[in-house]
């Protein structure tokens, strides 16, 4: 643990320097004391301090040795830079809540160290190394509960939970990450609180559900979730997912597509609904796209062929939803437990035979214009389309051979 600490001060120390010499205080907080006390691997981690240095002090002494300056969090104390291959934030001592209805937290500066970490999350949060000294803080006793593996708050649950209702949804990948076991007082009062998670903006909700759904296995997470009722605020609806079989689906889909997991959630669901949900939660239309189109995948293929077979056209227009591998689909399929082996046959055996990742038109857009000597405009979107059309239901053409069809069919 000592090494660990001593490597981390080793990597700031001009900045250390800095601030002794202007007679402040300077600590290293968060995730990172967190990880050297369990001896997670570290390689230039990003890292967050905090300090009795105002933002304009702390500015005034880090810009004549940072390689860049962010000063966009000011006014909530911190300041941003990039020192050498580091990114950091350093933040005056502060303290935080939200008031009454509001979306915004208010923030409050303070001068001492302890404070600052009282206002942190969780205890496994709330410790401190002085960089100058290397002395280790632990107001909260924060390591014997991530030796004990239990997840706790530094103050009453009640006031940090109502401070920042955020913090309940943080507590899910915090049990999941750490296999960390709630306190009863955290459950209960997640669970009379939880209405406090309207307060919250989205944008804040999406990425904390998001960063819950890149870890390894969340399914503990999600248990807390179900199990204070907050994950029902967050999507507002039905649905046939038990979350105690989640494990299946996190093995088999990976971390590094948290969207793709998020799409489960959704299974069964209505597109008005799952529309209606992934917009309250500000996700970005590359991600709803996304979603829709595996929810669209899943649907044409639990109402099955046309005919008693799969047709290769049927397959193609499958297929053409997605923008993620053949195995993500199959992975996907395996996952909620869809055992249409007819459709897994038909899949792999046009897949031996020809490409069924793209079925963009085999002449571009450029490429068509000089063909029919066309100005851009409607008609060159219509014989891209129409390309495109005989590309899903015959299969794979040459580009010459598509040259001698739109000749035929489209010159005048």
């Amino acid at each position: 643990m000592i090494g660990n600490f001593d490597y981390l001060r080793s990597l700031i120390t001009p900045i250390t320097e800095r601030f002794v010499e202007a007679n402040y205080k300077l600590f290293l907080v968060g995730g990172v004391v967190r990880d050297a006390l369990i001896n997670e691997k570290m390689s230039s981690p990003d890292l967050d301090l905090t300090t009795d240095a105002t933002p304009d002090q702390i500015r005034h002494l880090v810009e004549p040795l940072a390689d860049a300056v962010w000063l966009q969090g000011e006014r909530f104390g911190t300041i941003g830079l990039k020192f050498k291959d580091l990114r950091m934030e350093i933040t005056t001592h502060r303290s935080e809540s939200y008031v009454s209805d509001s979306r915004k937290p208010s923030v409050t500066f303070s001068l001492d160290i302890e404070d600052d970490l009282s206002r942190r999350d969780f205890t496994v949060n709330a410790m401190a190394i002085a960089v100058d000294s290397g002395n280790f803080l632990d107001p909260f006793n924060g390591k014997s509960d991530l030796e004990d593996r239990v997840l706790r708050t530094p103050i009453d649950p009640y006031e940090s939970f109502n401070d920042d209702p955020l913090r309940m949804l943080r507590a899910a990948r915090f049990i999941a990450s750490y296999e960390l076991t709630p306190v009863k007082e955290i459950v209960d009062t997640a669970k009379e609180l939880v209405g406090r998670i309207s307060i919250v903006s989205p944008e804040r909700i999406r990425e904390e559900l998001l960063k819950l759904l890149s870890l390894k296995n969340p399914r503990k997470g999600f248990e807390f979730l179900e199990q204070i009722d907050l994950l029902s605020r967050i999507f507002p609806f039905e649905t046939s997912l038990n979350i105690k079989n989640l494990d299946k689906t996190f093995e088999l889909l990976t971390p590094n597509d948290p969207v793709m997991r998020l799409s489960v959630f959704l299974y069964g669901i209505s597109k008005t609904d799952i529309s209606k949900s992934l917009k309250d939660l500000r996700m970005s239309r590359d991600e709803i796209r996304k979603i829709e189109n595996i929810a669209e995948f899943l649907k044409k293929i639990s109402e099955g062929p046309n005919s008693n077979n799969w047709s290769n056209e049927e397959i193609r227009r499958i297929m053409d939803l997605s923008d993620w591998s053949i195995q993500d689909s199959v992975r996907l399929l395996e996952a909620l437990d869809f055992n249409d082996s007819d459709f897994l046959h038909s899949l792999h055996d046009l897949n031996s035979t020809e490409d069924l990742t793209s079925f963009e038109s085999p002449l571009s857009a450029l490429e068509v214009m000089d063909l029919l000597d066309l100005s851009p405009g409607p008609v060159v979107g219509q014989v891209l389309f129409w390309l495109k059309e005989i590309r899903l239901k015959e299969g794979p053409i040459a580009p010459e051979e598509a040259k001698s069809r739109v000749l035929q069919e489209w010159k005048e």
